[in-house]
């Protein structure tokens, strides 16, 4: 197969690295990938301003945006000759879980792909000790490749609503060299206790600093958080686009 890969960490994350070397050994891989560090952009999309896409190797290219703009680039540049079967985002250095999946740069380029057409992965691993193993993800991927892909849901991109709502496949797991097997999951809801520390500069001008708090999790079961706690993979499908929460009848507002 043909395969986009991109991430958040930038192009010369480990986690990309050992993904597009174990790829590499039976498919077609590219990879369009940031130049530097952007995680937490979330969906960001440039829209206005140039950006610089540079070509490091076969098929390999560090660009200046987002994971999106990456994507965006991959897919609608002529850049692949032909379209990608599948895009993979990752291996992500630390979890999307649950509500992280709303600010990952990881997971929105999994949504992009899918949005224009093409199947979605979005892959990441935690550590509880400082250590990062790749390698097992980076083979459960490879294995299943064609599994992940068949569960994703994309736009028919003819100009016609899909016949059902667009989801990407988001697959985390810890750090680690075996796992005990795959969950397939529902997502958990984050809290999280984070502040902004304010410095006072000059009468009314402020710097503002983020600092990350404690993260509290739950999940509704079986959930993606429980999941990787216990030593297993967990695999989720993910509406890429807004879902209605239904239509509420009867209600009569004032104009």
């Amino acid at each position: 197969m043909r395969l986009l890969l991109t991430n958040d960490d930038g192009i010369g994350s480990e986690g990309i690295s050992v993904l597009a070397g174990r790829l590499s050994e039976k498919h077609e891989v590219w990879i369009v990938a940031p130049d530097s560090n952007r995680s937490g952009v979330s969906h960001c999309i440039t829209m206005k301003n140039s950006m610089k896409l540079v070509k490091t190797g076969k098929r390999k290219y560090k660009y200046s945006g987002t994971p999106a703009d990456c994507v965006i680039t991959g897919l609608r540049s002529g850049l692949i000759p032909e379209d990608p079967d599948v895009v993979i985002s990752g291996i992500n250095r630390g979890a999307n879980i649950g509500t992280d999946i709303l600010y990952s740069g990881t997971a929105a380029a999994a949504r992009q792909a899918v949005l224009y057409g093409i199947p979605g992965i979005a892959l990441s691993i935690d550590s509880s000790d400082g250590r990062w193993e790749y390698d097992a993800l980076a083979d459960f991927t490879e294995k299943n490749l064609v599994l992940l892909k068949n569960l994703c849901s994309t736009a028919g991109y003819n100009g016609s609503m899909p016949a059902t709502p667009c989801v990407f496949v988001n697959v985390n797991a810890l750090s680690a060299l075996s796992y005990k097997g795959v969950r397939c999951t529902d997502v958990s809801f984050r809290e999280y206790h984070d502040t902004i520390q304010l410095r006072n500069v000059s009468g009314e001008v402020c710097y503002s600093s983020f600092r990350g708090g404690s993260i509290v999790s739950g999940s509704r079961q079986p959930g993606d958080y429980e999941a990787v706690c216990d030593g297993y993979i967990s695999v989720s499908r993910i509406y890429a686009e807004p879902v209605s929460a239904g239509i509420v009848d009867g209600l009569v507002f004032s104009l």
